[in-house]
């Protein structure tokens, strides 16, 4: 119980994170840029 619940949180600060961070969106821009 205890261990979702701490896995619940990390995914949560991840999810943030992802959002909150340019990095996150320069990295898909250049990958999506490769693929095309």
């Amino acid at each position: 119980m205890l261990e979702e619940f701490d896995e619940e949180i990390f995914n949560t600060l991840v999810e943030k994170i992802d959002i909150l961070t340019p990095t996150h969106f320069i990295f898909e821009y250049e990958i999506g840029g490769l693929a095309k």
